[in-house]
């Protein structure tokens, strides 16, 4: 245990000197929290262009809430699913890595987790932004607290899964996580309602942890579900959900993570040289 919390600091502010370009804490957090509030701003001009208003609608309050939490989602999985490629063929440490005395598994846990820390500080800063365009809060703290903690369990089984794959691919960590990221933002609930996709899609998304994270992060910050279909599920049965289907995801990016370090070592994937 004692060399699993090691891996993971060490693994941590490793993360976190590497995303920040080694330069000043005061410039990078800046910059960290600089670029999603942009993103959110230029929704925001969006949804004024669209409606002609900015405050005092509940439609308001749904995408504003789930785009600034889906900044921690999309940022753990974009910049995961480039971790392995990043390691192997731009820093060329990923063998070495992996013949160490520590899991290679709690390194990613470590890379995970300081990613995701760095990803809650702009989420903070937009909800004290939405105080100024009206937002009705209504925090459920305790709520709160536990959904983005057990919230980060599921992204990191969501990351593993990325980085398994990508231990077999070739330049395309990138775009893998993107991918992922986009699957979540599109049926998660995340600026539009369930209700507006297609019946197969609305069933799929039924089966995804994200759904689920992002109704408990709705609750527990407006004290209300607005999604006519996860309005239908109790608090309780939503908290169900998400920790079956987070417990199935878990297990889903365990198998395929020894599946994957096997096939990777067997065909000598791990020092491939990809680039050009």
């Amino acid at each position: 245990m004692s060399r699993f919390i090691s891996t993971v600091k060490t693994a941590m502010w490793l993360d976190y000197q590497i995303a920040s370009n080694w330069t000043k804490p005061l410039t990078f957090f800046t910059y960290n929290i600089a670029k999603p509030v942009g993103a959110s701003l230029l929704l925001l001009a969006m949804y004024y262009v669209v409606t002609g208003k900015i405050v005092g609608s509940m439609a308001l309050s749904f995408i504003y809430i789930g785009n600034a939490f889906y900044m921690i989602l999309g940022q753990v999985m974009m910049d995961l699913g480039w971790l392995v490629h990043e390691d192997r063929e731009h820093y060329q440490t990923l063998k070495y890595i992996m013949i160490s005395p520590s899991s290679y598994y709690s390194y990613l846990i470590g890379r995970s987790a300081a990613r995701f820390l760095l990803s809650i500080f702009p989420a903070i800063f937009l909800l004290l932004l939405g105080f100024i365009i009206h937002i009705p809060y209504n925090f459920n703290y305790p709520l709160l607290l536990f959904t983005i903690l057990f919230g980060w369990i599921f992204m990191v089984s969501a990351g593993m899964l990325l980085n398994t794959i990508t231990l077999l691919t070739a330049r395309y960590g990138g775009s893998i996580g993107e991918t992922f990221a986009g699957i979540f933002y599109l049926l998660s609930g995340v600026i539009f309602p369930l209700s507006v996709l297609p019946s197969f899609l609305t069933k799929f998304a039924l089966f995804l942890p994200s759904t689920y994270w992002f109704s408990l992060i709705r609750r527990s910050v407006l004290g209300m579900e607005t999604d006519p279909v996860l309005s239908q599920l109790s608090l309780q049965s939503t908290l169900i959900l998400f920790a079956i289907t987070t417990a199935y995801f878990i297990t889903l990016s365990l198998s395929f993570y020894f599946s994957m370090d096997y096939l990777a070592r067997r065909r000598g994937a791990l020092e491939m040289i990809t680039t050009y």
